[in-house]
């Protein structure tokens, strides 16, 4: 089990911070892991608990304790309070891909059809789901005042996921092109996101394929089509990152972790799409984004109901 401290908000002391599930099972338990939580809520004084987010359905999570993981006992933890989220696991996510590409590349297909296709192919939803999950962090940290533990599985998809859109909702950097860049450095790259794994880069496993960025960069865009005077960045610098982890063009996400890149001298021996982004940033720059405008230096406060998704 490992902890990273990842975000504090600006001018307040709540903290955003991830990691796995805990190796608890069913009753066992980890002195120094409970020590650890007791600093993260002594070190806020505006509140007396933290919240352990566990973006998986509760069921998932209680099935994994029969392997001797799952997720942290509240009889051992006296500052804490649980909330689960409910996001589906990478395959659920990779099925939803699957249909809606059929729906999108269906010949001719009559309104109903499409929007039918696209119901059934649950992608909105799960897009939905993702953004209400950063949505909760956003409101924890920012109005409330409390800190969050994050956590999935291993720590590296649906972790990453919420904790990015966190990030965008609550700090105006990560909606500037620097700061998205910095913020899937920081979030994917560096916390082990299976970049291979997950995009079959290689000949590797298909079910280890999942469009887990790819849902958080339809969750940004989703974002920018709400508030268009907040992002710095338009449509055109999301969808080339999205290309580019397909690609293998640049090295940024070759490998599944840093160690990986590290062997594979992939700073040596390829170029940065970051380079290339930043060299050909006024390709990338949103007209309507407006530096001075209340929405760009306040938190956003996206509506997720249904009519708001494009």
């Amino acid at each position: 089990l490992y902890k990273v401290h990842i975000a504090v908000e600006q001018c307040r002391p709540a903290a955003i911070c991830r990691s796995s599930q805990p190796l608890s099972g069913f009753s066992a338990r980890c002195l120094e892991d409970e020590q650890m939580l007791e600093a993260i809520v002594r070190s806020n004084p505006r509140s007396d608990f933290m919240y352990v987010v566990d973006t998986r359905p509760k069921l998932n999570a209680i099935a994994n304790r029969a392997a001797g993981k799952g997720y942290e006992n509240e009889d051992n933890y006296s500052n804490i309070k649980f909330q689960f989220i409910g996001i589906e696991n990478i395959h659920v996510m990779r099925n939803s891909l699957q249909k809606m590409l059929e729906v999108s590349e269906a010949w001719s297909p009559s309104m109903s059809e499409f929007l039918e296709g696209l119901e059934s192919s649950g992608w909105l939803k799960h897009i939905k789901a993702v953004l209400d999950a950063g949505i909760f962090i956003a409101k924890a940290v920012a109005e409330d005042g409390v800190s969050v533990l994050v956590h999935c599985s291993d720590g590296w998809d649906r972790t990453a996921q919420v904790c990015s859109v966190a990030s965008v909702l609550l700090d105006p950097y990560y909606r500037t092109l620097k700061g998205l860049m910095v913020l899937i450095e920081r979030d994917w790259v560096s916390f082990g996101h299976k970049f291979s794994h997950r995009y079959n880069h290689l000949d590797g496993d298909p079910k280890e394929v999942s469009p887990v960025i790819d849902q958080f960069l339809e969750c940004v865009w989703q974002l920018s089509e709400q508030f268009p005077c907040a992002f710095e960045y338009n449509e055109r610098f999301l969808i080339t990152i999205h290309n580019h982890i397909y690609s293998c063009q640049y090295g940024n996400f070759i490998g599944n972790n840093q160690k990986e890149r590290t062997e594979l001298r992939h700073q040596e021996k390829t170029h940065s799409l970051w380079t290339y982004l930043w060299e050909n940033r006024t390709d990338h720059i949103n007209p309507l984004y407006r530096p001075d405008h209340s929405q760009t230096q306040g938190v956003l406060r996206p509506v997720t109901a249904p009519y708001c998704f494009k």
